[in-house]
């Protein structure tokens, strides 16, 4: 294939660092001494004496600059680009490349996604990783991580792109299957501790979406781009504090603690600039503030917006293929004198220093060989994750399954089929058993199981009824390349103007407020004008949905009394029926291991060990952005994020809505009690918390004890959440056992981004520390005053 590349970036060398010529010097002298060459080169590099920049005693930036002098403009431009658009969508034998220079000894650089195992051929595949969020488990994520990237490895990959730090803001959004939830504490430490676990196998890992990815759009073609709110041209407008103290951290704990080696910037736009040419947040925030030395990756097709701004300030990669890194583009830019050699030399010498300081050049090329990966091993973590990441979320009784019952029926098509989410996060597992399989492998011989799939809803009520226990699973439908267009669990355009979601007296509000943006926008104003005329002039008619999951949920909870229902979703729905069932448990989509994960906790064989990274609202209009077209999917193609730091639980207290379930939620099947709560404060600008857990029931069980802080507002312009996430701890415990539990938090723990001084600060005033189990339900409180506040 013939190479259409092009480099990004910023200064080739640092202060410090030696001249090409001055390096070159270096090595010469260095070959003269007295060790023999075999110490010096890499065996897999080259002969040292033809190629200096194998010699292994050598920095990696020394390495980089002595190639660098040996290449080619062309081939330093062929660098800055993938090379293969087909593997993009059959993801065999990766998911891009960037072609190598054999001459040179430069070998290929292979990816792979991603976040839920290797997407081409059979992999392990894992919960997503909001059920892996779930878990309140940073070293399960570790473990993840590792196995994911050993996968990676053993497919004859050398990248990953992942992990992804980015946070749940929208509920809509067609990837939040893929993030960590709406909290940055706790997607920071998951995402730190993924990214370690990854690298540790020789994987670079890709940390993504670098930044304000928050949407997918609606009106798509999955997994590509969609026309309304579509995520390659939305500019997201956002002030700096909610930037700082929400969306930042995360990626900053990938970056600056896990160590991650490279980042994906995003399609979107932030403030005017696209983040792949985003000045503000490559060179101030993520090479500048972080020491990232890394390089940057692009999202394939279309993150890309120009040439000579994403070379100088410092994309490195585009991919798939170059389009504005095309040697033609690049030859122009240098023409007019819009970049120099300089800025490409800077952009191949951030791409070569991390290769080398990876040991890339220095190792045999990892080659793809299924035999060598531990597919039992993997698939005990694929479980672990599915077991300690389901949620529990009411129940009166029914879990776990008990030995008098002696028939169940199972009901819903996702007890027999996987969900999955759909794009770049799609895998094929080497093995599944359903839920129903693993169901009737655990029960055994002496409990009858029946299944239908509930599309007869009068089938359905009478088995329900003929039997012991009713369970119902039930899932939705995620994927990149478009959004959700409701939060229930079956949604098309006729399920967004049903009326159990919106009575008549609110569809107005609907049709100005949301349907009305989309509307009128071309090219759908060519029909949507006329439509939306006509539906304000003629009552609206609500047609039946296809499929209406919660209908029959209701449906068998008015016959059988003892009636659970499994969610495995993508993210947060509405359950209007919560409160007519017996239990409900949140699985999310749980992987190839989740029916047996499923299985095994509804007999109680393992206690639910998950608890909810998102909030649950309890209606569809409670949603931050429900009836705020300029919030989502945005107007004109800007979204404002006016909301600031109040996203999700943070959104539910400052508007005092009470969320279905809240943030941290997740009942045990066994009963927790928190006491003796000491608050220490250590100087001026650090906390100590301990405080006791004792499992007070009759059963072993998990808890995850939450840590909130509320902070004082130091004037109008700053105003602070109701209660904030500042640690947790998961815990295991056998019955009447107690535990210590202890937590430091740090000056910036306690701190606030001023906007007037552009910087952190710890405000004088009075400090709320709250322990509990959920953002909702916090026991013990005390409170501290630090600087020159008081408390009353």
């Amino acid at each position: 294939m013939i190479r259409l590349a092009a480099l990004s970036g910023i200064l080739l060398i640092a202060a410090g660092c030696m001249s090409d010529s001055e390096q070159g010097s270096s090595a010469a002298s260095r070959v003269s001494s007295n060790q023999t060459q075999a110490q010096q080169q890499s065996s897999f590099c080259g002969d040292v004496g033809e190629r200096p920049w194998c010699d292994v005693r050598l920095l990696p930036a020394q390495r980089a600059n002595l190639l660098i002098g040996a290449m080619t403009l062309s081939q330093k431009i062929g660098m800055l680009g993938g090379d293969d658009l087909v593997s993009t969508f059959t993801a065999t034998p990766y998911v891009g490349v960037v072609k190598g220079i054999p001459e040179l000894g430069v070998p290929d650089l292979r990816m792979s996604d991603g976040p839920v195992g290797v997407r081409g051929g059979l992999t392990t595949s894992m919960p997503i990783p909001l059920s892996l969020a779930s878990t309140f488990m940073p070293e399960l994520a570790k473990k993840t991580g590792q196995t994911v990237a050993n996968e990676v490895k053993n497919k004859g990959n050398d990248l990953i792109h992942a992990t992804v730090p980015d946070l749940a803001r929208n509920p809509y959004a067609g990837r939040v299957f893929e993030t960590f939830g709406e909290d940055p504490v706790l997607s920071a430490q998951m995402s730190r501790e993924w990214t370690k676990g990854a690298q540790s196998e020789g994987v670079l890992a890709n940390t993504k979406h670098y930044l304000m990815n928050h949407q997918e759009g609606q009106v798509g073609v999955p997994p590509l781009t969609s026309l309304i709110g579509g995520r390659t041209r939305v500019d997201h407008l956002i002030d700096e504090r909610t930037l700082r103290e929400l969306y930042l951290p995360p990626f900053e704990a990938a970056v600056v603690d896990g160590k991650s080696a490279t980042v994906m910037c995003s399609y979107n736009f932030m403030n005017g600039s696209p983040t792949c040419a985003n000045d503000f947040l490559i060179n101030t925030i993520l090479r500048g503030e972080w020491g990232f030395k890394g390089f940057i990756v692009s999202d394939y097709i279309q993150a890309v917006k120009d040439t000579s701004n994403s070379i100088k300030v410092g994309t490195e990669i585009e991919m798939p293929i170059p389009v504005y890194y095309a040697e033609p583009l690049v030859q122009a830019a240098l023409q007019r004198g819009e970049i120099d050699e300089s800025d490409i030399d800077a952009r191949v010498f951030n791409i070569l220093s991390k290769l080398f300081e990876f040991g890339f050049f220095d190792r045999e090329r990892y080659v793809a060989d299924d035999s060598k990966i531990d597919i039992e091993a993997h698939a005990a973590v694929a479980q672990e994750v599915a077991e300690e990441g389901t949620v529990l979320l009411t129940n009166q009784g029914a879990l776990p399954i008990n030995a008098s019952v002696k028939r169940i029926v199972i009901i819903g098509s996702s007890a027999v089929n996987r969900p999955s989410g759909g794009g770049s996060s799609s895998t094929n597992p080497f093995r599944y058993v359903s839920p129903l399989d693993s169901i009737r492998q655990r029960a055994g011989p002496s409990v009858t199981i029946d299944y239908i799939d509930g599309n007869d809803l009068n089938e359905a009520r009478s088995l329900a009824a003929a039997a012991d226990l009713a369970i119902v699973f039930a899932s939705d439908k995620s994927t990149e390349g478009m959004d959700k267009l409701c939060l229930r669990l079956d949604c098309s355009f006729a399920d967004v103007l049903d009326p159990a979601l919106l009575s008549n007296a609110n569809a107005d509000q609907f049709l100005n407020q949301i349907l009305d943006p989309i509307l009128t926008t071309p090219p759908f104003s060519l029909i949507g004008v006329p439509l939306l005329d006509a539906l304000s002039r003629t009552p609206i008619k609500y047609p039946a949905s296809v499929s209406d999951q919660n209908a029959l949920i209701r449906e068998v909870a008015s016959v059988q009394k003892n009636s659970v229902v499994v969610l495995q979703t993508s993210g947060v729905v509405i359950t209007p029926w919560r409160n007519q069932v017996n239990a409900v448990l949140q699985s999310w989509y749980p992987g190839q291991e989740g029916g047996k994960a499923i299985a095994r906790i509804l007999f109680g064989d393992v206690d639910p060990g998950g608890r909810l990274p998102l909030s649950f609202p309890d209606k569809e209009t409670d949603n931050l952005v429900f009836g705020q077209p300029d919030r989502y999917p945005g107007l004109n193609d800007k979204v404002s994020h006016s909301e600031g730091v109040f996203i999700g639980y943070r959104w539910f207290d400052q508007q005092n809505i009470t969320p279905a379930f809240p943030f941290g939620h997740g009942l045990s099947y066994t009963s927790f009690e928190l006491s003796n709560l000491k608050v220490q404060t250590m100087g001026s600008d650090k906390l100590r918390i301990r405080v006791s857990l004792k499992n007070t029931g009759s059963r072993p069980g998990s808890s995850v004890v939450q840590l909130y802080l509320s902070l004082p507002s130091p004037r109008a312009d700053v105003p602070q959440p109701k209660v904030v996430l500042k640690d947790f701890k998961k815990t295991r415990l056998a019955p009447n056992l107690m535990e210590s539990l202890e937590f430091e938090v740090s000056p910036k723990q306690l701190s606030y981004w001023d906007p007037e001084l552009e910087s952190w600060k710890i405000a004088a005033g009075c400090y709320g520390v709250s322990v509990g189990f959920s953002s909702r339900d916090l026991p013990l409180e005390q409170k501290v005053a630090l600087g020159k506040g008081a408390c009353s």
